[in-house]
C-alpha cells in the first residue's frame, strides 16, 4: 500500500511596517489620544498586530496595547472592524 502524505502547510511571511521601532526613531512614546496613529496598528477587523507585523520593539509593543485597549474603552478605536 502507498503511504498517505500529509498535506504541507504553506507559510506566508507578512512583511512589517517597518523595519525599526517608529516610537524609538521619534523618540517618543504611544498614546491614546494620537487614536489616528494607532489605526496603522490595529487590522480591519480590530486586533492589534503582533511585534513582527508592525516593527515595534517589545517596549513600545506593551506600551502600544495597553494604549490601543485604554482607547478602546474611551471609544476612540472601535473594538471590532465595521458591520458590513
Amino acid at each position: 500500500m502507498a503511504k498517505k502524505q500529509k498535506a504541507k502547510r504553506k507559510i506566508i511571511k507578512v512583511r512589517p511596517l517597518s523595519v525599526n521601532c517608529l516610537f524609538c526613531e521619534a523618540k517618543t512614546n504611544p498614546s491614546y489620544k494620537q487614536s489616528e496613529d494607532m489605526v496603522k496598528f490595529v487590522s480591519d477587523r480590530g486586533r492589534i498586530f503582533n511585534r513582527e507585523r508592525s516593527g515595534n520593539c517589545a517596549r513600545h509593543q506593551r506600551m502600544l496595547a495597553s494604549e490601543v485597549k485604554r482607547a478602546r474603552h474611551l471609544a476612540l478605536l472601535p473594538f471590532t472592524g465595521s458591520i458590513s
